[in-house]
């Protein structure tokens, strides 16, 4: 069966994660595949879950999920998840990571990602990120996001529109 003909089939209380928003230009995240969030109970291991179905175009040339792509979805788990833990509704740069790839997930895989939220400062916040594919983790990751003062975009509106000056 070719990654075309596997349906997401994302599992009971999953919504697709819409990234682009209406923006007018897509984004980074627009471009990497189909992401799926669950929120459940505050306070259970499901509180937060962002998931993939892993496809071809995702897979290294071994057939295992790529590593950049995984990177991808820890860091989104990191930052989305950690501060929907926190309580913090804003945008989260990413300050630090390490990874460590545990074991390999292959097409059709429903790849799971968690975080726990270790500590949160004034301007940092701290999580432990796990993905998975059944009980079976796949990569543990630690994370450091920036929490930015104000409504968090980093940019005014104005910067966002304004043209990029030449270098």
């Amino acid at each position: 069966m070719s990654s075309s003909e596997i349906s997401d089939n994302p599992p009971e209380g999953f919504k697709l994660v819409d990234f682009a928003r209406g923006r007018p230009e897509p984004t980074f995240n627009t471009h990497v595949g189909n992401m799926y969030v669950k929120r459940g109970e505050k306070g259970t291991r499901d509180e937060f879950v962002l998931a993939i179905r892993v496809r071809q175009n995702m897979c290294n040339p071994a057939g295992g999920l790529h590593g950049g792509m995984m990177m991808t979805v820890a860091d989104l788990v990191g930052t989305m998840g950690g501060g929907y833990l926190a309580g913090l509704r804003k945008f989260l740069p990413t300050v630090s990571m390490t990874f460590d790839f545990v074991a390999p997930a292959r097409v059709g895989d429903w790849v799971e990602g968690r975080a726990e939220l270790i500590r949160q400062t004034r301007t940092l916040l701290f999580t432990n990120i796990y993905l998975t594919v059944g009980e079976q983790k796949i990569l543990r990751a630690s994370s450091i996001a920036k929490i930015s003062s104000g409504d968090g975009t980093g940019y005014t509106k104005a910067d966002a529109t304004a043209p990029a000056a030449a270098t």
